[in-house]
C-alpha cells in the first residue's frame, strides 16, 4: 500500500480550505446583490446622507462612520426611498444611532449605529509650563483635536486662557482644561468696589475695598474707604456688592 507525503495531505487540505472559504464568500457576495432584498451599501448611504444634513450646523470639521451591517441580515427590496430618523438616543456627535424605516411593499424599520467625528482647533500647551505660572500667549496654540475626547473640556480661543495662572503643571501638547487652571474671581483682594447699603427707594452706594476674592454670591469682607469700617458684603457683579 502507497503511503502518501504527510505534505500532499497538507496542500490538500489547505487546497479544500479555500476552496469552501471562496464558495462562502461568493453566496455572501450573491446574496448582497440580491435584487430582491435591500443592499446593505444603500441603508448605509442613507444613513450618511442623513447625518450630513443633521450635522450641516456645525462649524467645525465632520466625519462620519457607518457601523458595518450584519452579514445576515436579509430585508426586502423597498418601493420607496428610504425614510431616517432620529431615535430618542440621537446625539449630533460621538456615538448615535439613526433610524431606518421602509413603508412598503413589506414594512421593516432598523436600528443603525454611528459615530460622528468632530474636529475642532482648541487651546494647547506650547511648553511645559510649571505649577503658579501665568499663561502668555507665547506659552499656548491652538490645536486640532477630535472634540469627542475632550471629557475634560477645553477652549477654543487663546484669549479664555492668557492671563489666567496655572493650578498644576501641564507638559507641552497637553490640551488646556479648566480644570488646570485657578478659578478667576469677579471680584479679588485689594480692588476697589462699589458697596450697595439700604432697601427699597432708599439706597446709598459708597467706595470700599476688597479684603478677599469672591465670586457673585459670595460673601467677603470689604472695608468702606471714607469711614475705614470693615464689613460683611455680598458680591453681586464684578465691582458691585451689597452689604447685608
Amino acid at each position: 500500500m502507497k503511503t502518501i507525503p504527510s505534505d500532499t495531505i497538507f496542500r490538500w487540505s489547505t487546497l479544500t480550505l479555500l476552496t469552501i472559504l471562496l464558495w462562502s464568500f461568493s453566496q455572501a457576495c450573491f446574496a448582497s446583490v440580491d435584487p430582491k432584498q435591500q443592499s446593505h451599501a444603500s441603508i448605509q448611504e442613507a444613513v450618511r446622507t442623513f447625518l450630513r444634513h443633521q450635522t450641516a450646523d456645525l462649524a467645525q470639521k465632520i466625519t462620519i462612520e457607518v457601523a458595518r451591517l450584519d452579514h445576515r441580515l436579509r430585508l426586502s427590496l423597498c418601493d420607496e426611498t428610504l425614510e431616517t430618523f432620529n431615535p430618542p438616543s440621537a446625539k449630533k456627535q460621538g456615538k448615535t444611532t439613526v433610524g431606518v424605516r421602509c413603508a412598503k411593499p413589506n414594512p421593516w424599520t432598523l436600528y443603525v449605529s454611528a459615530n460622528i467625528g468632530v474636529t475642532g482647533r482648541i487651546v494647547a500647551a506650547k511648553r511645559d509650563m510649571a505649577r503658579g505660572q501665568a499663561i502668555t500667549l507665547d506659552d499656548v496654540v491652538l490645536v486640532e483635536r477630535d472634540l469627542n475626547h475632550q471629557l475634560r473640556g477645553h477652549f477654543d480661543s487663546l484669549d479664555q486662557v492668557v492671563g489666567r495662572t496655572l493650578k498644576r503643571a501641564i507638559r507641552r501638547d497637553r490640551v488646556v482644561t479648566p480644570n488646570l487652571l485657578v478659578v478667576k474671581k469677579t471680584v479679588r483682594r485689594g480692588e476697589e468696589v462699589t458697596i450697595l447699603a439700604g432697601n427699597g427707594s432708599i439706597q446709598v452706594r459708597v467706595k470700599g475695598r476688597a479684603l478677599s476674592n469672591g465670586n457673585p454670591g459670595d460673601l467677603i469682607k470689604v472695608q468702606n474707604l471714607a469711614s475705614k469700617k470693615k464689613l460683611q458684603v455680598r458680591i453681586l457683579s464684578a465691582g458691585l456688592v451689597k452689604a447685608d
